[in-house]
């Protein structure tokens, strides 16, 4: 038996990483395999919860949980270290901590933001990928709010934010905002009404997932609340002052404070 003892190299402790590990320590046993996990932080986050903390309407605690909750110490060998190289030709993984040789290999790795080239969208826009990026937006949201409270000289910019993306994430993260501004606004005294929110979709349809009396309800329920949908307009560049688009073949410039791309990874 222990001959045939595989060697599972998972690789990150995201969502499908700590699934597999998961599962697989309930269906297979210390003597069948050798199960190691690698993640470059200690700690799990729910991914699903991201654009509650950029929003701020959960603080970004709550989405973290140690790794070593979730697997048993007797079936998983759990690493902290990055991933610098994967050699699949000899079955084996360079990290920062050392090398590990694997039968099987899985590679979980995660996401990052997919800007589809368009011109200053890294550099611009806030992305929503992980606890950090979540944590530096809903800190700049709410600077802003602060800021325009405390300035003598009051810029409409700083209470507006505009959202790249109608997709479940975009939505997701302006039905969060709209639960949280009222709460900024009741903080710093500011008038509701001078918040501006938008969301930019290039496509002529958001959440293309879902049938259109869903869309409607999400769209009718959002509008209600204030925001305002630029539906079938692309984004053709991102800069300091927002998102520029395209309306009819000309080149319009959207302005505010926040500029956040929820478009793809």
């Amino acid at each position: 038996m222990a001959q045939d003892r595989k060697k599972v190299l998972v690789l990150g402790a995201g969502y499908a990483g700590l699934q597999t590990v998961t599962k697989l320590q309930k269906e297979i046993s210390a003597e069948e395999a050798e199960i190691t996990l690698i993640n470059k932080n200690e700690y799990h986050y729910e991914s699903t919860w991201l654009h509650e903390a950029s929003a701020g309407t959960i603080n970004y605690e709550d989405l973290l949980y140690p790794v070593e909750s979730a697997v048993k110490q007797d079936k998983v060998n759990f690493v902290v270290a990055e991933v610098t190289k994967i050699d699949r030709n000899a079955k084996r993984v360079e990290t920062d901590k050392g090398v590990y040789d694997y039968d099987i290999l899985v590679v979980a790795l995660g996401f990052v933001s997919e800007t589809f080239g368009i011109e200053g969208m890294k550099d611009y826009a806030f992305q929503i990928e992980n606890v950090l990026t979540s944590r530096k937006l809903s800190r700049h949201i709410e600077d802003e709010f602060a800021n325009y409270a405390a300035s003598k000289e009051k810029d409409d910019k700083d209470l507006s934010i505009l959202v790249g993306g109608a997709g479940f994430t975009g939505i997701e993260f302006l039905g969060e905002l709209t639960d949280r501004i009222p709460e900024l606004c009741s903080k710093y005294g500011i008038d509701q009404s001078k918040v501006k929110l938008t969301c930019v979709e290039a496509a002529p349809k958001m959440l293309p997932m879902f049938s259109d009396e869903l869309v409607n309800y999400a769209v009718n329920y959002l509008e209600d609340r204030g925001v305002e949908f630029k539906i079938a307009t692309p984004i053709v560049a991102c800069n300091e002052k927002g998102f520029v688009v395209e309306v009819n073949g000309e080149k319009q410039q959207l302005e505010a404070g926040t500029s956040v791309w929820t478009a793809g990874v």
